[in-house]
C-alpha cells in the first residue's frame, strides 16, 4: 500500500508564493474569460450573493413585490442564505438520481406555486446539466434561466451561452479569496456593482493569505497540518453567514495572474479524475461507482463524486478520513428538504455520495495514495459488511 504523511493532503487549492507576489502589481481580471460573445460580467461577494442580487433586479424590472424561484432540492443550504433575504418563494423541484431535474413533476410545482420568475439549473461537480430542456421549459412558462456554475471552472459548450444569468465561483477551483462572477447579456441591466470598498486588501483577504501560505509551506515540507478530527457523516457543517459584502481588488489581481494557467489546471484535474475512476472501476461491484458514467472532453471536474451503497458508505468515509484522505459529503440540504418526505431522492443522494479532492494543488504522490487506499478501503468495507 502506498503511504503518505497523514493529514498533509490539502482539502482545497493552495497558492504559490510567486503568484501572490506577482499579483500585488498585476491588473485586475476583467472576467471576460467567463463570457461568450455579446455578454458582460459583474463581480459579487460569492456566487450566492450574485444569484440574490440578480433575482432582486429581475423582480424590480418586472415590477413585482414578490417572486417565485424554482431550484433543485439537491442544493446547498448555505448558498441560499442571501436569497432568503429577498421577497421570494423558494419552490424546490425534485432531481432524479442522475442529478437532472425531474421534468415530469414540474407541472405539480406550477399548480402549487404558479409559474416561476426564475428557474435555476445547477451544473453539479462541473458536469453540464440539461440546458436545452431547461431553456425550453423557461420559454414555455415565461421564466428566466439562471445557470449555477459554482462548480464550473470556465464556460464550455452550451454552458452560460444563452441563459439570462450564469454565476461562477472561481475561488472553489482556484487558490484565490472568495469572489463570484456574474455573467449576463450586454442588453441586460441586472444590478450595479456595489461591493467595492475593501481596498487592495481587507481583513478577510489578509487572513486568507496567511492561512493558505502556511498550509502551502507545510504541504511542501510534507509536514502534517490537518488535525485528525472527523466530522460526523450525517452532520451538515454550517459556516458563519457573512453579510460583509465588500470586495478588495487583490482577489481579482490574483485571478488575473492565474488566468493563463486555467487550461493546465483543467488537464491536471481530468488526469486525477481518471486515476481515481480507474481504481473504482477495478472493484467491479455495484456498491461503489462514479456518479457520472463518463468524463466528457470539455469538462473540468470540481471533485470526484462517487455513489456508494448505504451498507459501506459510512465505514469508507470514516476510514478514509482517519487515513488523512479528506472524503466529504455534499451538500448541507435545506431544512425544507430534510423535513419533507416528498424529496426522497435528494436525501438519498446526500446519504450515498462521497466526494474526493482532485485539485491541482495535489501531487502525483497524493493522488496515488488516495486512489490506491480508496480501492483497498472499499474492498475492506465489503468484506466486513
Amino acid at each position: 500500500m502506498i503511504t503518505s504523511n497523514r493529514f498533509s493532503i490539502p482539502v482545497t487549492t493552495l497558492p504559490h508564493v510567486r503568484h501572490l507576489l506577482s499579483s500585488v502589481l498585476a491588473q485586475r481580471s476583467s472576467g471576460k474569460l467567463w463570457c461568450h460573445p455579446g455578454q458582460k460580467v459583474f463581480f459579487s461577494y460569492g456566487s450566492a450573493w450574485g444569484i440574490s442580487e440578480a433575482i432582486k433586479a429581475l423582480l424590480k424590472f418586472r415590477g413585482k413585490a414578490q417572486g417565485v424561484i424554482f431550484l433543485p432540492d439537491y442544493f446547498c443550504n448555505q448558498a441560499l442564505m442571501p436569497l432568503r433575504l429577498q421577497p421570494v418563494q423558494l419552490a424546490f423541484y425534485p432531481v432524479t438520481e442522475n442529478l437532472n431535474p425531474d421534468w415530469s413533476l414540474m407541472g405539480n410545482l406550477i399548480t402549487q406555486y404558479g409559474s416561476p420568475d426564475v428557474f435555476i439549473l445547477v451544473h453539479y461537480f462541473g458536469f453540464p446539466g440539461e440546458i436545452t430542456r431547461a431553456t425550453q421549459f423557461c420559454q414555455q412558462v415565461g421564466a428566466e434561466l439562471l445557470e449555477d456554475g459554482a462548480h464550473v471552472l470556465m464556460p464550455f459548450g452550451e454552458v452560460g451561452k444563452n441563459s439570462w444569468v450564469t454565476v461562477f465561483s472561481p475561488y472553489k477551483l482556484l487558490p484565490i479569496p472568495k469572489i463570484g462572477i456574474v455573467v449576463t447579456s450586454e442588453k441586460n441591466e441586472i444590478y450595479k456593482e456595489k461591493y467595492w470598498g475593501g481596498g487592495k486588501f481587507d481583513i478577510d483577504v489578509c487572513k486568507w493569505i496567511g492561512k493558505r501560505s502556511l498550509q502551502s509551506f507545510l504541504t511542501y515540507c510534507k509536514i502534517s497540518w490537518r488535525n485528525g478530527k472527523v466530522a460526523q457523516f450525517e452532520l451538515d457543517i454550517e459556516t458563519e453567514f457573512n453579510e460583509n459584502l465588500t470586495i478588495s481588488t487583490f482577489p481579482l489581481q490574483l485571478l488575473k495572474i492565474l488566468e493563463s494557467k486555467l487550461s493546465g489546471y483543467k488537464i491536471i484535474r481530468r488526469e486525477y479524475y481518471k486515476i481515481i475512476e480507474e481504481q473504482i472501476l477495478l472493484i467491479k461491484n455495484d456498491v461503489a461507482n462514479p456518479v457520472f458514467l463518463s468524463l466528457p472532453d470539455d469538462v473540468c471536474p470540481y471533485l470526484f463524486p462517487m455513489r456508494m451503497h448505504s451498507s459501506i458508505i459510512e465505514n469508507v468515509y470514516y476510514s478514509l478520513n482517519r487515513m488523512g484522505i479528506p472524503a466529504q459529503t455534499w451538500p448541507d440540504l435545506p431544512p425544507e428538504i430534510k423535513e419533507n418526505p416528498y424529496n426522497k431522492i435528494a436525501k438519498k443522494l446526500r446519504g450515498s455520495i462521497l466526494t474526493i479532492p482532485i485539485h491541482q494543488s495535489l501531487t502525483k504522490n497524493h493522488i496515488e495514495y488516495i486512489a490506491h487506499n480508496l480501492h483497498d478501503v472499499i474492498l475492506e468495507a465489503l468484506r466486513n459488511k
